[in-house]
């Protein structure tokens, strides 16, 4: 009796010895298993930290959709880029609002147009914006640009160097317009696709210095749109040249074509708002030079700017009978509109318009011709009738009077005989 208790109870001593280690390594188990999730989580945090940092793209800020455009054709996917202006908009009359502020304060790189094209107002919101003055990048003023034509006021020569001074006096900043005027050098350098190509490559050069690592692709993009930019200029050289060279004199609201003259040989001979923005900086005096100046060179048509007030354009075209010619772009692109085809469009605009007006100045000037030449011919006729007669008035005179004298000289020989 005393027996079999003893084994019972070294039987339920054995079984809670085994049921007791068999928690223990489940326990165990557990704890690893908790530690090696742990491990494994905080290894996949490591590796996600790690790869985050390199995939974070350049955020690129382009003041205008033109500025914006060529950035895009080097930069491609590689950045993120925003424009402060919207398309289609008039450059001049833009106002930032605070949502733009933050994408000034939030850019890596910052390309504007410059040399005072943009307000002033605007230019000291990116100076005091910008994380440092290095990162704005001025486009305008590194493609070699040129000159405005005396503010654009031809009347200079005509009125002399005081009155030309009494309008540079009567335009003063207290007019207000001074944060809009244009410098010295324009800065519409998109109208050359040559000097388009060297922003381009400033840009390429400027996104290489930020992001090395993708330097590659920014070189191929660049050389590619490079390429493509000399194609193009190929064939704005060649749509001018159908042009008859009498005939490339053209009028424009606005001085702004002035790489499309000094690259490809038109003549803009005047603008109806001279390097002003505002056409109510237009004065009688300026708008009566610009009258005089389409009637003396017989001008036919006026292109108007798509961008620009066309009141001052209508007086002109009323007193000089010009015909007004629409849907020229000058200062931005157009939703969707790369800049190959605003260059395309505008040039396109010019040439068929100044081949069929300048047709009409010949024919006129034929009729002109024609008219002064039955003139002349008149006139000769005239001239050498006159001098027939005149020349027979002189022999028969001729010819009287040495007959008198031969008569009289005959008539004293006979005298001194007789005597």
């Amino acid at each position: 009796m005393r027996f079999k208790y003893i084994l019972k109870f070294a039987v339920i001593t054995m079984l809670l010895l085994i049921v007791a280690c068999g928690n223990g390594d489940e326990a165990s188990t557990t704890t690893v298993e908790e530690s090696s999730v742990e491990e494994s989580t905080s290894t996949t945090t490591v590796e996600e930290s790690s790869v985050e940092e390199p995939s974070a793209t350049l955020t690129v800020l382009a003041t205008t959709p033109m500025i914006g455009e060529f950035v895009k054709k080097v930069a491609g996917d590689n950045i993120e880029l925003n424009i402060l202006m919207p398309y289609a908009a008039d450059p001049h009359t833009f106002e930032p609002s605070p949502q733009d502020v933050k994408k000034i304060e939030d850019a890596d790189l910052v390309f504007y147009t410059g040399l005072k094209y943009e307000s002033v107002n605007l230019l000291k919101l990116l100076q005091n914006s910008v994380k440092s003055q290095e990162l704005l990048i001025e486009v305008a003023a590194r493609i070699n640009p040129i000159e405005f034509k005396e503010e654009g006021h031809d009347d200079h020569d005509d009125h002399g160097d005081e009155e030309g001074h009494d309008d540079h006096d009567d335009h003063g900043d207290e007019d207000g317009h001074a944060g809009h005027d244009h410098g010295i050098y324009d800065p519409h350098f998109w109208f050359d696709p040559t000097r388009v190509a060297l922003a381009v490559g400033e840009i390429r050069n400027e996104l290489i210095k930020l992001d090395p690592d993708n330097k590659d692709a920014y070189e191929s993009a660049a050389t590619s749109y490079i390429a493509e930019l000399t194609a193009l200029d190929a064939q704005v050289e060649a749509l001018i040249q159908t042009v008859p060279s009498n005939d490339r004199q053209i009028v424009t609201t606005h001085e702004s074509l002035g790489y499309l003259e000094a690259r490809y040989g038109l003549s803009v001979l005047v603008a109806i708002i001279p390097s002003v923005t505002s056409e109510d900086d237009v004065t009688p005096r300026q708008l009566v030079s610009v009258i005089e100046e389409v009637k003396e060179q017989k001008v036919k048509v006026i292109f108007l700017e798509a961008e620009s007030p066309t009141k001052s354009s209508e007086i002109v075209a009323q007193e000089t009978g010009a015909t007004l010619v629409s849907g020229l772009w000058v200062e931005t692109l157009q939703e969707n509109q790369s800049y190959i085809d605003f260059i395309n469009s505008n040039v396109n605009l010019i040439v068929e318009n100044l081949i069929k007006y300048g047709h009409e100045d010949d024919h006129d000037d034929h009729g002109d011709e024609d008219k002064h030449d039955d003139h002349d011919d008149h006139g000769d006729e005239d001239k050498h009738d006159d001098h027939d007669d005149h020349g027979d008035e002189d022999k028969h005179d001729d010819h009287d009077d040495h007959g008198d004298e031969d008569k009289h000289d005959d008539h004293d020989d006979e005298d001194d005989h007789e005597k």
